[in-house]
């Protein structure tokens, strides 16, 4: 299993917000986290692509949601736009992402949602 991802911020006192942040620090995976299938879309504050890997979603108590897609992750890096095809006011597990490149505006690929896994901001 590869290691799971945490937006980080090293100290209390940093200033900013998660997608601003360009460094990203990844641990092992633990044996005890928060999973759900679906987040509310009026939640997110702000997301951040992982090259390669996935996409975070911050939300107001800081709390980190990291989606491993279930496939089109190799698609994913920073010059891309999402555009989600969800329905309703919630993205879930199972829902497609279409990826456009942001410098050439053409359609890169889509990929599949997986399962949101939850993460805490370090304090």
């Amino acid at each position: 299993m590869l290691p799971l991802m945490l937006a980080g911020c090293a100290s209390s006192t940093s200033t900013g917000n998660f997608a601003e942040k360009r460094e990203m620090i990844f641990v092992p995976p633990v044996d005890i986290y928060e999973t759900t299938n679906c987040i509310s879309l009026n939640q997110v504050r702000s997301t951040k692509v992982i090259d390669r890997i996935g996409i975070a979603y911050e939300m107001p108590d800081r709390k980190i949601w990291l989606n491993r897609p279930k496939w089109g992750a190799s698609t994913l890096n920073d010059d891309l736009v999402m555009v989600a095809q969800a329905g309703g006011d919630r993205l879930c597990s199972g829902d497609i992402i279409r990826v456009i490149d942001r410098t050439s505006i053409g359609y890169r690929g889509s990929l599949a949602l997986g399962q949101f896994i939850s993460y805490s901001e370090v304090q």
